[in-house]
Protein backbone atom coordinates (compact mmCIF):
# COMPACT_ATOMS: atom_id res chain seq x y z
CA UNK A 1 0.00 0.00 0.00
CA UNK A 2 1.40 3.34 -1.20
CA UNK A 3 0.80 6.48 0.81
CA UNK A 4 1.41 10.11 0.19
CA UNK A 5 0.23 13.03 2.45
CA UNK A 6 -1.28 16.33 2.17
CA UNK A 7 -2.40 19.51 4.61
CA UNK A 8 -3.14 22.74 4.99
CA UNK A 9 -2.30 24.53 8.19
CA UNK A 10 -0.57 24.49 11.60
CA UNK A 11 1.75 22.50 13.30
CA UNK A 12 -1.16 20.23 14.76
CA UNK A 13 -2.40 19.55 11.56
CA UNK A 14 1.34 18.43 10.33
CA UNK A 15 2.08 16.56 14.32
CA UNK A 16 -1.13 14.30 12.83
CA UNK A 17 0.43 13.93 9.88
CA UNK A 18 3.59 12.82 11.09
CA UNK A 19 1.52 10.01 13.68
CA UNK A 20 0.93 8.42 9.81
CA UNK A 21 4.42 8.63 8.76
CA UNK A 22 5.26 6.55 12.13
CA UNK A 23 2.30 4.17 11.61
CA UNK A 24 3.31 3.62 7.92
CA UNK A 25 6.98 2.40 9.36
CA UNK A 26 5.51 0.36 11.54
CA UNK A 27 3.35 -1.29 9.61
CA UNK A 28 5.38 -1.33 6.28
CA UNK A 29 2.70 1.08 3.83
CA UNK A 30 4.93 2.86 1.88
CA UNK A 31 5.67 6.47 1.66
CA UNK A 32 5.26 8.43 -1.06
CA UNK A 33 6.15 12.17 -2.75
CA UNK A 34 4.12 11.30 -6.20
CA UNK A 35 0.79 11.74 -6.64
CA UNK A 36 0.81 9.41 -9.52
CA UNK A 37 2.31 6.48 -7.29
CA UNK A 38 -0.22 6.58 -4.44
CA UNK A 39 -2.88 4.55 -3.41
CA UNK A 40 -4.20 6.76 -0.70
CA UNK A 41 -3.75 9.96 0.23
CA UNK A 42 -4.18 11.88 3.61
CA UNK A 43 -4.83 14.91 3.33
CA UNK A 44 -5.03 16.96 7.00
CA UNK A 45 -7.61 20.02 6.42
CA UNK A 46 -8.01 23.40 8.34
CA UNK A 47 -10.79 25.94 8.60
CA UNK A 48 -9.38 28.74 10.59
CA UNK A 49 -10.47 31.55 7.99
CA UNK A 50 -13.28 30.85 4.77
CA UNK A 51 -9.45 31.10 2.89
CA UNK A 52 -8.25 27.97 4.39
CA UNK A 53 -11.08 26.01 3.63
CA UNK A 54 -10.67 27.21 0.18
CA UNK A 55 -7.73 25.99 -0.23
CA UNK A 56 -8.42 22.46 1.50
CA UNK A 57 -11.24 22.08 -1.28
CA UNK A 58 -8.59 22.88 -3.64
CA UNK A 59 -6.06 20.56 -2.33
CA UNK A 60 -8.68 17.41 -2.04
CA UNK A 61 -9.77 18.72 -6.13
CA UNK A 62 -5.89 18.90 -7.26
CA UNK A 63 -4.35 15.88 -5.55
CA UNK A 64 -7.59 13.83 -7.37
CA UNK A 65 -7.38 15.33 -10.66
CA UNK A 66 -3.76 14.20 -10.55
CA UNK A 67 -4.12 10.90 -10.22
CA UNK A 68 -8.05 9.65 -10.38
CA UNK A 69 -7.24 6.00 -9.47
CA UNK A 70 -6.21 7.40 -6.23
CA UNK A 71 -8.29 7.26 -2.76
CA UNK A 72 -8.54 10.84 -1.14
CA UNK A 73 -8.93 10.21 2.69
CA UNK A 74 -9.89 13.49 3.91
CA UNK A 75 -9.88 14.70 8.08
CA UNK A 76 -9.23 17.45 10.04
CA UNK A 77 -10.64 20.62 10.91
CA UNK A 78 -12.26 21.82 7.99
CA UNK A 79 -13.84 18.45 6.88
CA UNK A 80 -15.66 18.15 10.28
CA UNK A 81 -16.90 21.63 10.58
CA UNK A 82 -18.25 21.54 6.90
CA UNK A 83 -18.99 17.98 6.70
CA UNK A 84 -21.92 18.24 4.28
CA UNK A 85 -20.09 20.41 2.16
CA UNK A 86 -16.75 18.11 1.66
CA UNK A 87 -19.60 15.31 1.36
CA UNK A 88 -20.51 17.47 -1.79
CA UNK A 89 -17.19 17.37 -3.03
CA UNK A 90 -16.77 14.54 -5.84
CA UNK A 91 -13.06 13.90 -5.10
CA UNK A 92 -13.70 13.46 -1.77
CA UNK A 93 -13.80 8.94 -1.28
CA UNK A 94 -13.42 9.00 2.16
CA UNK A 95 -14.28 11.23 4.58
CA UNK A 96 -13.37 11.04 8.34
CA UNK A 97 -13.18 12.74 11.33
CA UNK A 98 -10.08 12.99 13.39
CA UNK A 99 -6.71 11.02 13.32
CA UNK A 100 -7.27 7.88 15.04
CA UNK A 101 -9.96 7.68 12.57
CA UNK A 102 -7.50 7.59 10.09
CA UNK A 103 -5.27 5.27 11.63
CA UNK A 104 -8.38 2.60 11.79
CA UNK A 105 -8.88 3.07 8.16
CA UNK A 106 -5.63 2.53 7.17
CA UNK A 107 -5.01 -0.31 9.06
CA UNK A 108 -8.16 -2.21 7.81
CA UNK A 109 -6.86 -1.30 4.18
CA UNK A 110 -3.39 -2.75 5.02
CA UNK A 111 -2.87 -5.69 2.72
CA UNK A 112 0.36 -6.76 4.08
CA UNK A 113 -0.32 -8.17 7.97
CA UNK A 114 3.14 -8.98 8.98
CA UNK A 115 4.48 -5.82 10.65
CA UNK A 116 8.11 -4.95 9.88
CA UNK A 117 10.64 -4.05 12.40
CA UNK A 118 11.98 -0.98 11.54
CA UNK A 119 13.37 2.65 12.97
CA UNK A 120 10.44 4.96 13.68
CA UNK A 121 11.53 8.26 12.81
CA UNK A 122 10.47 11.45 10.82
CA UNK A 123 13.41 10.53 8.23
CA UNK A 124 12.87 14.29 5.69
CA UNK A 125 12.58 16.53 9.40
CA UNK A 126 15.21 18.25 11.26
CA UNK A 127 13.06 19.20 14.37
CA UNK A 128 10.14 16.92 15.08
CA UNK A 129 6.90 18.21 16.76
CA UNK A 130 5.26 17.06 19.63
CA UNK A 131 1.57 17.76 20.56
CA UNK A 132 1.32 18.05 24.29
CA UNK A 133 -2.41 19.67 24.78
CA UNK A 134 -5.46 19.81 21.66
CA UNK A 135 -8.91 21.88 21.95
CA UNK A 136 -9.33 25.52 23.60
CA UNK A 137 -12.17 26.89 25.70
CA UNK A 138 -11.47 30.56 24.81
CA UNK A 139 -14.35 31.32 21.93
CA UNK A 140 -12.29 34.20 20.20
CA UNK A 141 -14.96 36.40 18.55
CA UNK A 142 -13.22 35.53 15.21
CA UNK A 143 -12.40 31.76 15.86
CA UNK A 144 -13.95 28.90 14.75
CA UNK A 145 -11.16 26.32 15.97
CA UNK A 146 -12.83 26.03 19.43
CA UNK A 147 -15.70 24.31 17.88
CA UNK A 148 -13.45 22.65 15.31
CA UNK A 149 -11.16 21.25 18.24
CA UNK A 150 -13.33 20.78 21.20
CA UNK A 151 -12.63 20.92 24.70
CA UNK A 152 -9.27 21.30 25.94
CA UNK A 153 -7.14 18.13 26.26
CA UNK A 154 -4.05 17.69 28.10
CA UNK A 155 -1.60 14.29 26.84
CA UNK A 156 -0.01 13.10 30.16
CA UNK A 157 3.40 14.24 31.29
CA UNK A 158 4.71 10.41 30.71
CA UNK A 159 3.87 10.07 26.97
CA UNK A 160 4.86 13.20 26.16
CA UNK A 161 8.56 12.79 27.92
CA UNK A 162 8.48 9.48 25.86
CA UNK A 163 7.69 10.98 22.69
CA UNK A 164 10.77 13.09 23.19
CA UNK A 165 12.92 10.41 24.42
CA UNK A 166 12.54 8.81 21.01
CA UNK A 167 12.85 11.51 19.21
CA UNK A 168 16.42 11.98 20.73
CA UNK A 169 17.18 8.50 20.37
CA UNK A 170 16.35 8.91 16.40
CA UNK A 171 18.97 11.60 16.29
CA UNK A 172 16.56 14.63 16.67
CA UNK A 173 17.97 17.93 18.48
CA UNK A 174 15.29 20.14 18.83
CA UNK A 175 11.45 19.70 19.21
CA UNK A 176 8.55 21.66 19.52
CA UNK A 177 6.13 21.82 21.28
CA UNK A 178 2.66 22.37 20.01
CA UNK A 179 -1.06 22.61 20.62
CA UNK A 180 -3.76 24.63 20.70
CA UNK A 181 -3.19 26.70 23.53
CA UNK A 182 -0.22 25.06 25.20
CA UNK A 183 -0.12 27.93 27.33
CA UNK A 184 -2.54 26.42 28.74
CA UNK A 185 -1.83 23.09 29.75
CA UNK A 186 -2.56 21.46 33.06
CA UNK A 187 -5.36 23.43 33.12
CA UNK A 188 -8.93 22.28 33.57
CA UNK A 189 -10.37 25.07 30.68
CA UNK A 190 -8.10 27.29 28.74
CA UNK A 191 -10.27 29.91 30.21
CA UNK A 192 -8.05 29.60 33.49
CA UNK A 193 -4.80 30.56 33.33
CA UNK A 194 -4.13 30.30 37.11
CA UNK A 195 -4.52 26.22 36.44
CA UNK A 196 -1.22 26.42 33.75
CA UNK A 197 1.49 23.84 34.74
CA UNK A 198 3.23 24.21 31.73
CA UNK A 199 6.22 25.57 33.82
CA UNK A 200 6.31 22.04 35.38
CA UNK A 201 5.90 19.90 32.52
CA UNK A 202 9.37 21.84 30.69
CA UNK A 203 10.90 21.22 34.11
CA UNK A 204 9.90 17.84 33.78
CA UNK A 205 11.09 17.35 30.24
CA UNK A 206 14.01 18.99 31.26
CA UNK A 207 14.78 16.57 34.12
CA UNK A 208 13.85 13.54 32.07
CA UNK A 209 15.10 14.41 28.96
CA UNK A 210 18.37 14.70 27.12
CA UNK A 211 17.09 16.59 23.91
CA UNK A 212 19.38 19.27 23.14
CA UNK A 213 16.59 22.29 22.29
CA UNK A 214 13.22 22.91 23.40
CA UNK A 215 11.31 25.13 21.50
CA UNK A 216 7.04 26.23 22.16
CA UNK A 217 4.83 27.20 19.95
CA UNK A 218 2.10 30.17 20.23
CA UNK A 219 1.64 31.37 24.00
CA UNK A 220 -1.13 33.89 25.16
CA UNK A 221 -0.02 36.66 27.66
CA UNK A 222 -2.08 35.13 30.28
CA UNK A 223 -0.64 32.15 30.60
CA UNK A 224 2.89 33.46 32.32
CA UNK A 225 3.80 33.35 35.69
CA UNK A 226 6.69 33.44 38.23
CA UNK A 227 7.87 29.69 37.31
CA UNK A 228 7.44 29.87 33.49
CA UNK A 229 9.65 33.05 33.76
CA UNK A 230 11.89 31.23 35.37
CA UNK A 231 12.33 27.83 33.80
CA UNK A 232 12.40 29.66 30.11
CA UNK A 233 15.83 30.95 31.46
CA UNK A 234 17.32 27.39 30.82
CA UNK A 235 19.66 27.36 27.99
CA UNK A 236 17.85 24.66 26.60
CA UNK A 237 14.67 26.26 26.03
CA UNK A 238 15.09 28.04 22.61
CA UNK A 239 15.47 32.08 22.65
CA UNK A 240 11.97 32.40 20.98
CA UNK A 241 8.90 33.14 22.07
CA UNK A 242 5.61 33.65 19.83
CA UNK A 243 3.65 35.75 21.90
CA UNK A 244 -0.13 35.66 21.09
CA UNK A 245 -0.87 39.37 21.00
CA UNK A 246 -3.59 40.13 18.28
CA UNK A 247 -4.05 43.79 18.79
CA UNK A 248 -2.63 46.74 20.82
CA UNK A 249 -5.98 48.12 21.86
CA UNK A 250 -7.63 47.11 24.96
CA UNK A 251 -11.10 47.64 23.14
CA UNK A 252 -10.24 45.51 19.80
CA UNK A 253 -9.06 42.77 22.56
CA UNK A 254 -12.25 43.12 24.43
CA UNK A 255 -14.39 42.81 21.20
CA UNK A 256 -11.98 39.76 20.16
CA UNK A 257 -13.06 38.23 23.69
CA UNK A 258 -8.96 37.26 24.65
CA UNK A 259 -8.46 37.17 28.02
CA UNK A 260 -5.64 39.66 28.63
CA UNK A 261 -4.96 43.63 28.53
CA UNK A 262 -2.34 45.35 26.65
CA UNK A 263 -0.59 46.14 29.77
CA UNK A 264 -0.43 42.31 30.47
CA UNK A 265 1.07 42.03 26.72
CA UNK A 266 3.52 44.74 27.75
CA UNK A 267 4.48 43.39 31.46
CA UNK A 268 5.32 39.93 29.82
CA UNK A 269 7.47 41.47 26.80
CA UNK A 270 9.20 43.26 28.88
CA UNK A 271 10.25 40.77 31.64
CA UNK A 272 11.40 38.24 29.06
CA UNK A 273 13.58 41.07 27.39
CA UNK A 274 15.16 41.83 30.96
CA UNK A 275 15.50 37.97 32.04
CA UNK A 276 17.01 36.47 28.51
CA UNK A 277 19.09 38.90 26.80
CA UNK A 278 18.76 38.60 22.95
CA UNK A 279 15.14 36.69 23.06
CA UNK A 280 13.06 36.97 19.73
CA UNK A 281 9.69 37.61 20.37
CA UNK A 282 7.44 37.34 17.92
CA UNK A 283 3.79 37.62 16.88
CA UNK A 284 0.15 37.73 15.22
CA UNK A 285 -1.68 40.82 14.81
CA UNK A 286 -5.33 41.25 12.99
CA UNK A 287 -5.48 45.18 11.33
CA UNK A 288 -9.09 45.94 10.29
CA UNK A 289 -10.83 44.07 13.19
CA UNK A 290 -14.40 44.86 13.18
CA UNK A 291 -15.16 48.17 14.16
CA UNK A 292 -11.60 49.07 14.61
CA UNK A 293 -11.67 52.98 14.56
CA UNK A 294 -8.39 55.07 13.53
CA UNK A 295 -7.51 55.46 17.07
CA UNK A 296 -7.64 51.89 17.81
CA UNK A 297 -5.26 51.44 15.05
CA UNK A 298 -3.15 53.59 16.22
CA UNK A 299 -2.98 52.40 19.68
CA UNK A 300 -1.77 49.17 17.95
CA UNK A 301 0.93 51.28 15.85
CA UNK A 302 2.18 52.92 19.28
CA UNK A 303 2.14 49.88 21.23
CA UNK A 304 4.77 47.99 18.38
CA UNK A 305 6.60 51.29 19.06
CA UNK A 306 7.14 50.91 22.82
CA UNK A 307 7.68 47.38 22.40
CA UNK A 308 9.87 46.62 19.00
CA UNK A 309 9.62 42.85 18.00
CA UNK A 310 11.63 40.65 16.38
CA UNK A 311 9.38 39.21 14.04
CA UNK A 312 5.40 40.57 13.49
CA UNK A 313 2.81 37.84 10.89
CA UNK A 314 0.14 41.06 9.82
CA UNK A 315 -3.13 39.93 9.04
CA UNK A 316 -6.05 41.93 7.26
CA UNK A 317 -8.95 40.72 9.53
CA UNK A 318 -10.79 37.98 7.48
CA UNK A 319 -14.53 37.05 7.77
CA UNK A 320 -14.83 33.55 9.41
CA UNK A 321 -18.40 32.20 8.76
CA UNK A 322 -20.40 31.46 12.03
CA UNK A 323 -18.34 33.31 14.55
CA UNK A 324 -19.57 36.59 16.66
CA UNK A 325 -17.10 38.89 14.74
CA UNK A 326 -19.16 37.89 11.22
CA UNK A 327 -21.84 39.75 12.14
CA UNK A 328 -20.12 42.73 13.45
CA UNK A 329 -19.32 45.90 11.34
CA UNK A 330 -16.90 44.83 8.58
CA UNK A 331 -14.05 47.72 8.13
CA UNK A 332 -13.13 48.10 4.29
CA UNK A 333 -10.80 46.40 1.98
CA UNK A 334 -9.28 49.05 0.95
CA UNK A 335 -8.60 50.70 4.67
CA UNK A 336 -7.66 47.20 6.04
CA UNK A 337 -4.81 47.48 3.02
CA UNK A 338 -3.90 50.82 4.04
CA UNK A 339 -3.45 49.63 8.06
CA UNK A 340 -1.72 46.32 6.78
CA UNK A 341 1.08 48.14 4.52
CA UNK A 342 1.99 50.58 7.70
CA UNK A 343 2.07 47.71 10.61
CA UNK A 344 4.19 45.20 7.66
CA UNK A 345 6.44 48.66 7.53
CA UNK A 346 7.25 49.07 11.14
CA UNK A 347 7.24 45.48 11.34
CA UNK A 348 9.94 45.03 8.39
CA UNK A 349 12.10 48.33 9.96
CA UNK A 350 12.21 46.19 13.57
CA UNK A 351 12.61 42.90 12.24
CA UNK A 352 16.10 44.07 10.26
CA UNK A 353 17.08 46.20 13.70
CA UNK A 354 16.83 42.62 15.91
CA UNK A 355 18.69 40.82 13.30
CA UNK A 356 21.20 43.49 13.16
CA UNK A 357 21.74 43.69 16.77
CA UNK A 358 22.80 40.32 16.63
CA UNK A 359 25.67 40.42 14.30
CA UNK A 360 28.77 39.26 15.61
CA UNK A 361 27.42 37.89 18.44
CA UNK A 362 27.83 33.41 18.38
CA UNK A 363 24.35 31.88 18.33
CA UNK A 364 23.11 27.82 18.22
CA UNK A 365 22.08 26.77 15.07
CA UNK A 366 19.78 24.03 14.50
CA UNK A 367 20.81 22.82 10.41
CA UNK A 368 17.88 21.73 8.56
CA UNK A 369 19.83 21.36 5.35
CA UNK A 370 23.03 20.92 4.96
CA UNK A 371 23.50 24.73 4.06
CA UNK A 372 20.81 26.03 5.74
CA UNK A 373 19.87 26.38 9.70
CA UNK A 374 17.90 28.29 12.56
CA UNK A 375 19.57 29.67 15.22
CA UNK A 376 17.69 29.44 18.50
CA UNK A 377 16.20 32.56 18.72
CA UNK A 378 15.14 32.32 15.06
CA UNK A 379 16.80 33.75 12.44
CA UNK A 380 17.75 32.02 9.63
CA UNK A 381 21.05 31.69 7.87
CA UNK A 382 23.13 30.36 5.33
CA UNK A 383 26.55 27.73 5.99
CA UNK A 384 27.36 24.14 6.35
CA UNK A 385 26.24 21.66 8.92
CA UNK A 386 25.27 18.05 9.05
CA UNK A 387 20.97 18.06 9.23
CA UNK A 388 19.99 18.10 12.80
CA UNK A 389 23.12 18.69 14.34
CA UNK A 390 23.15 21.77 16.54
CA UNK A 391 26.99 24.38 16.07
CA UNK A 392 27.72 27.95 17.28
CA UNK A 393 27.95 30.34 14.97
CA UNK A 394 29.31 33.92 14.95
CA UNK A 395 26.41 35.25 13.38
CA UNK A 396 27.43 37.65 10.31
CA UNK A 397 25.47 39.65 7.71
CA UNK A 398 26.85 37.78 4.76
CA UNK A 399 25.24 34.76 6.04
CA UNK A 400 21.67 35.90 6.92
CA UNK A 401 18.78 34.64 4.53
CA UNK A 402 15.78 35.29 6.02
CA UNK A 403 16.03 39.29 5.86
CA UNK A 404 18.01 41.85 3.47
CA UNK A 405 19.71 44.16 5.72
CA UNK A 406 20.93 47.39 4.53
Amino acid sequence: MKICLKMTGCKNNRYELDQVILWCAQNGAELVTDDREADFCVINTCTVTHVADKKSRQLIRKTKNANPNLKTIVFGCAARMQKEGFKKIKETDYLLGDLSDVIAFLQKKLKKIEKKEVKTDLPSRARALVQIQDGCENFCTYCIIARARGRSKNRPANDIIDEISRHSKNGFNEVVLTGINIGAYGASKTTKPDESRLAELLTDILNRTTIQRIRLSSLGPQYFNDELFTVLKNPRLCRHIHLSIQSGSDTVLKRMNRYYTVADAEGVIQRLKRDIPGIAITTDIIVGFPEETDTEFKETLDFVKRNPLAKIHVFPYSIRPDTLAAAMKQIPDNVKKERVKKLQSLAGKQRREFIEDQLGKTVSVLWEKENEGLTDHYIRVKGKGVVRSVTTVKLMKKNIIDCRLS
